[in-house]
């Protein structure tokens, strides 16, 4: 047995003095080596070690800065948040274990009893179908559907006392549609009402909704800024003021990112620029063949002036209705042999999906015709292969038997 002095204290002490289920438990914590990764390790660790009573108590002060507990805050996903509250150009950002937890998190932090949200009615289903389980457990808040082109124009007109915020996504989930974001964010500015903006389609690439006047950038991490359909993730940036009451309700919450799924989504947002500018060209080339195709009855891309005017490229998402309808869009997808048939986007494969059958399906036909998503419309994720295949794999599948 080691004497009083050979303590095991932050794993420094030699436990080859100690028995062997000691040593088991032990042996090798602590390790500091004297060289700098290139890369921000993987803390796979829930707590954090301290030297003694002093470190412990300055941990509980300062969570985020310390180390206590990687529910508060851990090395590996602070990585994550440092690179994308850069990428946004701003100087905090809170990462979380989806997109959904971020955008429920964010909101529910936002309302409190009586409030309004006004929110565009064109949002991705899973938004759509949170607000309506949210409000059935909170009668008391009220949300406020905008038509998505007649948002900035209900703003300026004025909001009532207890509008509480404002939440938008643009390019919409899944017919491309851009809202004029510096008009509405400059209302919510003259109003006092934050704007929460959904960028998962655009990505800090191409749009930057906070230097247009947005007060927080959203997204769905599992998408673009991973790249790679291996890891799910949100974020959510904002100014350091803005963010404090976003990263104290994810220590409450508990929806925040796991340290592994962080290393994974940094390294994935080290090619993001290489990817969407490689993305949207692929895509920019299929939005102009489908506009041509008989096949094809309407064509969905985000090139069109209020786009241009906030947005550096169309993107690299699509839409398309088909001739035909369901029926039509089901041998489509049947049909294609390169691009992926799957319930996600954003990744380097090409991918599709049926949003009346998937993303959308929690809407009635009568809701989803209301915002002009048909049974037929395919949406389609472009990804990094080349344009050629692409294009050769959408015109068999269009092509008449």
């Amino acid at each position: 047995m080691p004497d009083d002095d050979d303590r095991i204290k932050a794993g420094k002490v030699d436990a080859r003095h100690y028995r062997q289920a000691t040593r088991a438990v032990h042996a090798g914590l602590g390790q500091k080596p004297p060289f700098d990764p290139a890369v921000t390790p993987i803390y796979q660790t829930a707590p954090f070690l301290f030297e003694d009573s002093r470190e412990l108590d300055e941990a509980f002060h300062r969570p985020e800065q310390t180390g206590l507990y990687s529910r508060y805050a851990n090395p590996t996903v602070q990585g994550v948040e440092d690179k994308v509250a850069a990428l946004e150009g701003t100087d905090s950002a809170v990462a979380f274990a989806s997109g959904m937890a971020a955008i429920s998190t964010t909101l529910s932090t936002l309302l409190r009893a009586g409030d309004r949200l006004i929110a565009a009615a064109d949002l991705y289903g899973g938004t759509t179908a949170w607000l309506g389980w949210f409000t059935e457990r909170h009668p008391d808040i009220e949300i406020e559907s905008v038509a998505l082109d007649d948002l900035a124009q209900r703003l300026e007109a004025g909001v009532s006392a207890n509008a509480r915020a404002v939440y938008v996504e643009t390019p919409t989930n899944p017919l491309m549609r851009c809202c004029d974001l510096p008009r509405i964010a400059s209302a919510c500015v003259d109003k006092g009402v934050p704007l929460i903006v959904d960028n998962t389609f655009a990505t800090p690439v191409l749009q930057r909704p906070l230097e247009l006047g947005a007060t927080y950038s959203v997204h769905s991490a599992t998408k673009y800024l991973s790249g790679h359909s291996d890891v799910t993730a949100g974020v959510v940036a904002g100014s350091g003021e803005a963010m404090m009451p976003i990263r104290q309700a994810i220590r409450l919450v508990g929806g925040c990112l796991d340290p592994h799924a962080a290393f994974l989504l940094a390294r994935g947002m080290q090619t993001l620029h290489l990817r969407v500018e490689r993305q949207s060209a692929n895509a920019a080339g299929l939005a102009r063949l489908l506009r041509e195709h008989p096949a094809v009855e309407q064509v969905y891309y985000a090139d069109d002036e209020i786009a241009r005017a906030q947005m550096s490229s169309g993107g690299a998402m699509l839409g398309f209705d088909a001739v035909g309808g369901l029926a039509a869009a089901n041998r489509v997808l049947d049909r294609l042999r390169l691009v992926r048939i799957m319930a996600s986007l954003g990744g380097v494969e090409s991918s599709a999906v049926l949003p009346a059958v998937t993303s959308h399906k929690g809407l009635s036909p009568a809701e989803r015709e209301s915002l002009g998503i048909r049974d037929g419309l395919i949406r389609l994720s472009v990804g990094v292969e080349d344009a050629a295949d692409l294009e050769e794999d959408l015109a068999q599948a269009l092509a008449a038997d």
